[in-house]
């Protein structure tokens, strides 16, 4: 029989995807959001995926939206491997046993309806022209199975178990450290701990219980370090303090001192641990990861590592996770994008909990907060510039323009950013609302910088007037 288009269906078809697509994959707020968006979602993946897994967090609107996705699923023919309540980097380890995988989770605004993270087989997010098929449904929607032909469930339990094994694994030697580590009442409760503990460090664990839409207090500008872990680290000496999302893709880190770090600190720690011989990370990145991945916070400079842009070395995508998770896919040991870390030995989605490990293993055997005092102050500015011509006829002008500009240049898309001795400034166009020519600029000099910023903007200003 064929799906009948109910209004809704028929008022996706005029608006489009971009709404479901910023629903998918950044959990933003909709009013959209409900069941019912479940039940579609099922119906336009299984036009091209017929095995799916399924897993969610421990939201109480999780557990209601994975049904409606389950539903959609089965009643459009597709099988369904169930893993249960599980962290979001175990599921994306999961996700090669079917076509694609979903994570039903939390939107980062506490009190909004749970959404939907779409996965491929790797554990990398779904592309935006992924996202956009799905809207093939819509315009063209398949016919339904008959009752004989309805999907299957399938229960996969061992999720939690492979995941724990494989990042264990990874950390052979032992972490002498004390961690005061708040696994936010989350799915991570059954993964961080026990890792840390069995990499032999002193872990003194909150919230370890599951509770369903738990929330704490008083909380970071993420969402994840509430003050109780501040507190109990600044009272136990030489203890570094770890707190989780309840998704397990994130980590916040207190050094010795109760101070927590930067997600860009944390990121470096982790590249001065690891020695990666590759990494990705956003064209606008700071400085500091540059310093970090050619060996400059430390002492002298990797020749190995000294590439700046290409298959190996460090590796400037375009601003966006998806964008980092191809990156890495394509061999690029380590991602950054937006506060999470991906590992390319692991999955492509990031993984706070082995975030969290690496921490350990380094506090191991020296100071957190020593290495930070250690890291330089880099300064960055930034401001934006209407555009009264075309993106198009800009984008054109400053391809001719950048050709000739002193500097290492790296062009993604619709950003430009020119890499100089002491700095680097970054070029790039914003469309909302309206039309504008975004400049950031970072150096370790203040004079410096003001510099940047003035070349930059002439740049910008040569393009527009010639219009």
């Amino acid at each position: 029989m064929r799906r009948t288009k109910i209004n809704m269906n028929e008022r996706r078809i005029e608006q489009g995807m971009p709404q479901a697509e910023r629903i998918l994959l950044r959990s933003s707020p909709s009013e959209d959001t409900g069941p019912e968006m479940g039940l579609l979602l099922g119906h336009a993946l299984a036009m091209d995926h017929r095995k799916v897994v399924v897993g969610r967090d421990l939201m109480r609107s999780s557990s209601m939206m994975k049904e409606a996705l389950i539903a959609g699923l089965m009643s459009s023919g597709a099988d369904v491997i169930d893993v249960g309540i599980v962290t979001c980097p175990a599921l994306a380890m999961a996700a090669s046993k079917g076509d694609c995988a979903v994570y039903v989770t939390e939107y980062r605004g506490y009190g909004m309806i749970s959404g939907y993270l779409l996965v491929n087989t790797n554990g990398s997010l779904f592309r935006r022209e992924q996202i956009r098929h799905l809207d093939k449904f819509f315009v063209d929607p398949p016919e339904l199975p008959e009752s004989g032909s309805l999907g299957h469930v399938f229960r996969y339990l061992d999720a939690v178990n492979v995941y724990n094994s494989r990042v264990r694994s990874l950390h052979p030697d032992r972490a002498e450290c004390t961690i005061v580590l708040d696994c936010n009442c989350g799915p991570v409760a059954e993964s961080a701990p026990q890792i840390l503990n069995a990499m032999g460090a002193d872990v003194l664990s909150m919230n370890a219980q599951r509770d369903l839409d738990y929330r704490s207090g008083e909380m970071d500008d993420h969402g994840i370090c509430s003050a109780e872990v501040r507190r109990q680290v600044e009272s136990s000496p030489g203890s570094i303090g770890i707190a989780m999302n309840k998704a397990g893709t994130m980590a916040s880190i207190l050094d010795e001192r109760g101070r927590e770090l930067t997600p860009e600190q944390v990121f470096a720690l982790t590249v001065m641990f690891l020695r990666p011989k590759s990494i990705a990370v956003p064209i606008d990145t700071t400085m500091l990861v540059d310093d970090a991945f050619h060996g400059r916070l430390d002492g002298g400079e990797d020749p190995d590592t000294d590439l700046s842009d290409g298959e190996t070395g460090l590796v400037r995508t375009t601003i966006g996770a998806a964008a980092v998770c191809e990156a890495v896919a394509s061999g690029a040991e380590l991602g950054f994008y937006d506060g999470g870390i991906m590992y390319g030995n692991l999955s492509m989605m990031p993984d706070g909990i082995q975030t969290a490990a690496v921490i350990a293993g380094m506090a191991g055997n020296n100071s957190i907060n020593q290495i930070v005092d250690g890291f330089p102050e880099y300064l960055r500015n930034s401001t934006a510039i209407d555009c009264p011509c075309s993106a198009e006829a800009f984008a054109r002008e400053m391809e001719a323009r950048i050709q000739d500009v002193e500097g290492t240049r790296t062009v993604r898309g619709d950003a430009w950013r020119v890499d100089m001795e002491g700095g680097w400034y970054l070029i790039r166009l914003a469309r909302c609302p309206d039309l504008s020519v975004e400049i950031i600029a970072e150096s370790k000099d203040k004079a410096y910088l003001i510099g940047l910023m003035e070349i930059a903007g002439d740049l910008v200003g040569e393009c527009v007037r010639s219009q």
